[in-house]
């Protein structure tokens, strides 16, 4: 009878590694912010990144900023509530290119602003970006990543998507729907090679408090905030091992399964530190512009 085979004979599960350099991939609000970091760091790793936001001059400083590096920027600015616009976005890019290996929805625009006050053509505003935007940037990218054989989404969602905070209900609910959005498409996708990755950040130095609809700043957080740059190391890591969902620090996930386990303490917590101890500070909230 032979013995049993020894488990350091076990076939090993091979681990994924996707070579960024030459790939071709797509980064929304990229004008600054996490979006920035990550089209930099990308392109200082070699890949060709198309970057996407509102406000050309930034784009096309930043393609001058990283004329040295291995990879190149390709400025295409617009706006990703614009259906037609995120279609184009993705046909230029496989015209020009060839492919398209990697989307990433950056884009995000957050509020101050109690539900039951909030102006309804505000909440229209949050959703178009932060949802519908998304979806049609994954709409127009699918059929081409099928095509191809495969590709990877990633969607930056924010922790404050798995724990709602006073003056943020909307943007809360619109990251929660990226999530269920980003879930889905998860299973969905499997059979054609695509992946879908959610990125959580915490509170991170960007401008993202200055685009802030409703009151003018936003309540900041009781700890230190993240680098854009740390943010895209993430981003970045997630990219090359093919990551189903991570955070940025060990705090963030603390926090997301804190929440998870103590909901009631959580919100007692959450409202005391937002609108008690921090009420009527200037300051920002979320992850990029």
């Amino acid at each position: 009878m032979s013995s049993p085979k020894k488990a350091a004979d076990s076939p090993k599960i091979p681990i994924r590694i996707m070579h960024i350099k030459n790939s071709v991939i797509i980064v929304t609000g990229a004008s600054a912010g996490i979006g920035r970091a990550t089209a930099v760091a990308l392109a200082q790793s070699g890949a060709t990144v198309v970057v996407t936001a509102r406000r050309e001059e930034r784009l096309q400083a930043l393609a001058k900023e990283t004329a040295g590096s291995d990879g190149r920027i390709y400025p295409f600015p617009g706006n990703i509530q614009d259906e037609t616009f995120c279609h184009q976005l993705v046909a230029e890019t496989v015209e020009r290119y060839g492919r398209l290996d990697v989307l990433i929805n950056n884009a995000g625009l957050g509020h101050k602003s109690r539900i039951a006050e909030m102006p309804a053509a505000d909440i229209r505003t949050i959703f178009d970006t932060n949802v519908m935007g998304l979806l049609y940037t994954i709409q127009a990218a699918v059929p081409q990543m099928k095509k191809q054989g495969g590709g990877q989404i990633i969607n930056v969602s924010s922790i404050i998507g798995q724990r709602p905070i006073p003056n943020g209900g909307i943007y809360t609910a619109s990251k929660t729907a990226v999530n269920f959005i980003s879930r889905t498409l998860r299973m969905e996708l499997r059979p054609y090679n695509i992946k879908v990755t959610l990125v959580y950040p915490g509170r991170t130095q960007t401008e993202f408090g200055d685009a802030l609809l409703g009151q003018k700043g936003a309540n900041p957080a009781a700890f230190g905030r993240t680098s854009p740059d740390k943010v895209a190391q993430v981003i970045v890591k997630a990219i090359r091992y093919g990551r189903t969902e991570v955070y940025v620090t060990p705090t963030d996930w603390l926090f997301a399964h804190v929440n998870r386990l103590f909901p009631r303490t959580t919100d007692g917590l959450t409202n005391f530190v937002f609108t008690r101890y921090l009420e009527g500070k200037s300051g920002k909230i979320g992850h990029d512009t």
